[in-house]
């Protein structure tokens, strides 16, 4: 099982998670996070572009998934988040060695599936 977090714009979230859920992912955890950092503001009015160092809000996408899946999860994140300018966000992936089902006790991939 992989672990998938994702950092990517509010404004790019819900058209994510609708296309997760076209592929059947069942759960999503979304976390609205505060990021500190220099970036590009590329909503800033005018022509010109300047570069700060500023809070800014970002919605953080955590989705556990069987290994066979992570890659076509991914792909959806990069292809729905990106929109070319500084700050489309980021995706990490790490391994998850066990899960347990506090509700149920059941132990492993089987708990991925949201009626188990």
């Amino acid at each position: 099982m992989k672990e998938i977090k994702a950092y990517v714009r509010k404004s790019k979230m819900n058209e994510v998670i609708e296309e997760l859920k076209a592929i059947g992912v069942k759960v999503v955890s979304v976390i609205p996070v505060e990021r500190v950092g220099s970036f590009e503001n590329p909503l800033a009015s005018g022509l010109d572009l300047k570069r700060s160092t500023d809070h800014y809000m970002v919605s953080k996408l955590e989705i556990v998934s069987r290994k066979e899946d992570t890659n076509k999860i991914v792909e959806i994140i990069k292809k729905i988040a990106h929109t070319g300018a500084k700050g489309d966000g980021a995706i990490f992936i790490s391994h998850v060695e066990h899960t347990i089902k506090i509700r149920t006790g059941k132990e492993g991939v089987i708990t991925l599936d949201s009626h188990s």
